[in-house]
């Protein structure tokens, strides 16, 4: 019986190149994911309710393109929670901008019942999405590997 050679001991694995510019290319993209909402909350000079509208136009800009990044690489597991973020800072940054507003109440109302058809409309399709996923999972694994 052969024993197997002893775990190296001491210090942090050792990273590929590409592992670690990936890990560069997330950490300039996290920045300037805050760089954009940073100069919305701070340095632009507008009104309370503008800068909510800017916030939900910017998270869903963004919730569009990591969804599509989503479809382009098929990976679930990062960018799909990103995508749902920053459509849930999108949707609070735009009923924020409505309910900050000055106008009158029955337009805020008008507003609001648009708003919320869009967000109604945008969960139905993630859920008959990821239901439709599963069935394919559920399709898939029920195939039989040849050898």
């Amino acid at each position: 019986m052969e024993s197997s050679a002893a775990p190296a001991v001491g210090g942090a694995p050792k990273l590929k190149l590409s592992t670690t510019v990936l890990f560069g290319i997330a950490a300039i993209g996290g920045i300037l994911l805050a760089s954009v909402f940073a100069y919305i909350l701070v340095v632009a000079q507008m009104g309370f309710s503008a800068r909510l509208w800017w916030m939900g136009f910017a998270g869903g800009i963004f919730a569009i393109a990591f969804y599509i990044l989503q479809g382009v690489t098929g990976d679930r597991t990062i960018l799909r929670p990103l995508a749902a973020a920053f459509f849930l800072i999108g949707a609070g940054g735009f009923y924020g901008a409505i309910l900050t507003n000055t106008d009158s109440d029955s337009l805020k109302l008008i507003w609001i019942v648009i708003l919320s058809i869009l967000v109604v409309g945008v969960l139905a399709a993630m859920f008959y999405m990821s239901r439709d996923a599963e069935r394919d999972a559920a399709r898939k694994a029920q195939r039989k590997v040849t050898p």
